[in-house]
């Protein structure tokens, strides 16, 4: 047989995968075996380096150091070192390196010679065994899936709650990698996640960091389900080992989604409950309005005398009418809010004669109570860009309330700035509000207090006030003390909403 072709055939045959590269580390010959070892055929090899093929990037230190032995000592061997496959998976090999140098050894660098064997499947088994003495009676008792894989991304533990989890017994996935349990189109993104993750191991907590679909049962047929995890990196004198705890998050995904479902429902109802309470306003008030006008008229006996009895029924029809209509009217306007169907009108309003009409029209209830009503307003006060409507409002609700639950004593109306900002307060020495009920004041449909003792009332004034100080820039400050009374503070809280 020719020298050359046994040479070849020698080579081509060696159980033991065979890279010849250059001074440089450029591969200049590339055996059978280590085409199956590494997965790259010789066409694909040669000429490239060495080190872009098999080396991981936080193992080139490594690799460069044990060429360094090399060239010092003629030889060097590794046991274990980690390697790269071609589809991205880490290997480990034991790995004999030899110098071959121009004439003897006083001569230049000739090539590399290396030799690798695969000891993938001896050093996993090794881990496993070294975890599971350690670890697997404890990591039994845990209700989630747990699973360890060493630095190569091997599975080395796996305990029954994993293998409830993905369907697979232990002896059918120690050994292989973690990616074997993800279906197949996120495996290769999988393998750079995880190898970013290996260079810098920290403790990720349950679901945070990737949205993660594990696979139950092998292959083809295989069910995909949603997963959280935690990692855990273990430090130990036999290397890294990350720990993952597992759990199925279909149950809750599905909660999420028929949840999300429902409050898009409700979401849409309110839209329309809110459209439809802000479009009705004319038809709910104009049968109210034309009740109140006629009941006054028969009051006035413009349409003849009436009898005691008659006049205190058409009395209650009336007022029961105004407390409706008054009803009807915070609900639209809170609707209208609500629906985003509320335009402001801003307009130059002078606040102390606003606060002095408020006064005025107020002041027939006060007296009806025997209650002082103050007011402190300064002649030169501010003039406001805001939409009067909406302020005559607020302040109305806030007077009126301090009136209603004043029995006796006063209430006081005040106007002031403080850097340039505008403050209207209104206080009483009425029953006060505790601190529990200060938390839930502004909630719609909201009356606090003992409810023996609360006047007639909707619950919506205040919510109404807080949500019209909101559209004008300002909000509502309460201070307050049970059997002290309170202070209701409107602030708007930009200065630049006033000129004087």
């Amino acid at each position: 047989m020719p020298r050359r072709s046994l040479e070849q055939l020698l080579i081509d045959e060696s159980p033991q995968a065979l890279v010849v590269t250059s001074p440089e580390g450029e591969v200049w010959l590339w055996n059978r075996q280590a085409q199956q070892t590494f997965g790259y055929s010789a066409d694909e090899a040669l000429g490239r380096p060495l080190v872009e093929l098999l080396v991981p990037p936080d193992h080139v230190a490594e690799h460069e150091a044990l060429q360094q032995r090399a060239l010092d000592e003629g030889e060097a061997q590794a046991r274990a070192a980690m390697r790269r496959h071609q589809d991205g998976r880490l290997l480990y090999v034991d790995l004999f390196k030899r110098v071959v140098r121009d004439d003897g050894d006083a001569g230049g660098v000739r090539c590399f010679i290396s030799s690798y064997r695969d000891v993938t499947a001896q050093k996993v088994a090794r881990d496993a065994q070294w975890i599971g003495q350690r670890y697997r009676n404890l990591l039994e008792s845990v209700p989630d899936a747990i699973v360890i894989v060493n630095d190569s991304g091997r599975i080395v533990l796996f305990n029954s709650q994993a293998e409830k989890l993905f369907g697979r017994r232990r002896e059918q996935v120690v050994g292989a990698s973690i990616e074997t349990l993800l279906p197949a189109r996120y495996r290769q993104a999988h393998i750079g996640h995880r190898s970013r993750y290996h260079g810098a191991p920290t403790l990720r907590n349950m679901g945070a960091g990737l949205e993660l679909f594990g696979l139950r049962g092998d292959g083809d047929a295989g069910v995909e389900f949603p997963v959280e995890i935690s990692l855990s990196p273990l430090e130990t004198e036999e290397g890294l080992f990350v720990m993952s705890a597992i759990r199925d998050t279909t149950e809750r995904k599905r909660f999420e989604r028929e949840l999300q479902e429902k409050n898009a429902a409700l979401q849409v109802a309110n839209q329309a409950k809110d459209r439809f309470l802000a479009t009705m306003s004319h038809e709910l008030r104009t049968p109210l309005n034309a009740i109140i006008g006629f009941t006054g008229i028969l009051l006035m006996r413009l349409g003849g005398d009436l009898t005691a009895e008659q006049e205190r029924q058409l009395g209650i029809v009336k007022s029961s009418a105004e407390h409706l209509l008054s009803l009807i009217n915070d609900l639209l306007d809170v609707a209208r809010i609500q629906a985003g169907m509320v335009q402001l009108n801003p307009e130059p309003v002078d606040v102390g004669a606003l606060l002095r009409e408020v006064h005025a029209s107020l002041m027939p209830l006060a007296q009806a109570k025997a209650l002082a009503f103050d007011i402190a307003a300064p002649a030169d006060s501010p003039v406001l860009q805001v939409d009067r409507r909406a302020l005559r409002q607020i302040l109305i609700n806030l007077c009126n309330n301090a009136i209603k639950f004043t029995e006796q004593g006063s209430v006081g109306l005040a106007l002031s700035q403080a850097q340039g900002r505008t403050r209207i307060q209104v206080c009483d020495t009425g029953v006060g509000i505790s601190e529990a009920d200060q938390q839930k004041l502004f909630g719609a449909f909201t009356q606090v207090g003992d409810p023996r003792r609360r006047p007639e009332g909707t619950g919506m004034g205040l919510h109404l006030s807080a949500r019209l100080a909101e559209l004008l820039g300002a909000n509502i400050e309460v201070q307050s003390r049970v059997g002290e009374g309170s202070c209701f503070t409107l602030c708007f809280s930009s200065p630049l909403a006033a000129t004087s």
